[in-house]
């Protein structure tokens, strides 16, 4: 299975390219600001898509302008191949948990603004399982293109932005909000990310050049969850990333790089710390993992969708550490996903229109 085509928008960059750049480069629109709206507070730290109105401050609002951008640069790049389309476009989007600011009413929002994009018909199916949901996506969209009979072209992404006065004020009174004198916590922020997939022999008849190989993607549940006092053993993440690992098993082959959500929290680092005591073997090195929050923020549910295409992006650039890539993504209410990806070995005769 072949991801051919892919959108971004972020704090740093328009684009699936432009962001990418601004990652490996280490750039950050990570800021202190403060928040009139919630009072005389000290500056916290934020990251915001400076290209949206500062005064804008619902969640839902954000995240359906950043998401039609991003999936409306997937639908350009495609555009040529879409001109022999008569059919809808599966488009799974992973969307945040419920949380203040952000209920499941508030996806329909969201969902008319992409359904809106483009000049061809999409199906846009919501998945708010945060910040696994995209790739729990890719597994279904896997799943659906791989099948007889099923669509040739599925399109996965993740929306999220916690710049909602109601969210950053939950996030506070969590503790989670990186903020002065914080030991924990992430600094907010917000994106949206698309990936088409196809199949190998579809890709190549519609002309469009493979920008990586999906082996397998794999979900888990974990009952230890954060925010409670169960001991966290990462055994849900454990287990997704296994099965990832799978088709490497009887290889002598390590993997060259790990994207995951880490974004400052105890919890998320000491569970990767489990996987990689357990599995640390497969990797290799299981502390190098990439992450988008220094540049872009913590992004929740987009975080999968993004990590799918700076993977794909690292290849193109040829900047990858390897031709295998392990990312994987934990929600705070249980759903772990995992997915293994590898370079394309070889392209079609024209790529996706960039």
């Amino acid at each position: 299975m072949k991801l051919v085509a892919s959108g971004a928008r972020a704090p740093v960059g328009t684009t699936a390219e432009s962001v990418a750049a601004a990652v490996r480069a280490g750039i950050s629109r990570v800021r202190r600001l403060q928040v009139p709206e919630l009072g005389r507070q000290s500056a916290s730290f934020l990251a915001r898509d400076a290209l949206l109105d500062p005064g804008e401050w619902n969640g839902a609002a954000r995240m359906a302008a950043l998401g039609a951008a991003a999936l409306a640069e997937v639908l350009g790049k495609l555009a040529p191949a879409l001109t022999q389309w008569n059919a809808e476009v599966p488009v799974l989007v992973g969307l945040p948990e419920e949380r203040p600011g952000w209920k499941s009413a508030d996806a329909a929002r969201v969902v008319a603004a992409l359904a809106a994009v483009g000049n061809v018909r999409l199906r846009v199916e919501p998945r708010l399982a945060g910040h696994a949901s995209a790739l729990e996506g890719l597994q279904e969209a896997v799943r659906r293109v791989s099948r007889a009979g099923g669509s040739p072209l599925a399109i996965v992404g993740g929306v999220d932005s916690y710049h909602d006065v109601q969210t950053l004020a939950w996030l506070r009174e969590r503790n989670q909000w990186l903020e002065e004198g914080a030991r924990t916590g992430f600094a907010p922020g917000e994106a949206a990310a698309f990936v088409a997939v196809m199949a190998s022999p579809d890709a190549r008849r519609w002309g469009l050049a493979p920008h990586a190989t999906v082996r397998i993607a794999t979900t888990a549940r974990e009952t230890r969850l954060i925010h409670t006092d169960d001991l966290n053993l990462g055994e849900g993440l454990t287990a997704a990333v296994g099965e990832a690992l799978a088709p490497l098993g009887g290889t002598q082959v390590q993997v060259e790089n790990i994207h995951g959500d880490i974004n400052g929290e105890r919890y998320r680092s000491e569970e990767w710390g489990f996987v990689a005591l357990r599995l640390g073997a497969a990797f290799h090195d299981a502390s190098a993992v990439h992450t988008p929050v220094s540049s872009c923020g913590e992004v929740g549910a987009a975080t999968g969708a993004l990590n799918l295409v700076l993977c794909a992006q690292a290849w193109r650039r040829r900047y990858a550490r390897g031709p295998r890539a392990l990312l994987w993504g934990s929600s705070e209410a249980g759903l772990r996903a995992a997915a293994l990806l590898e370079e394309p070995l070889s392209g079609s005769r024209v790529g996706a229109r960039q």
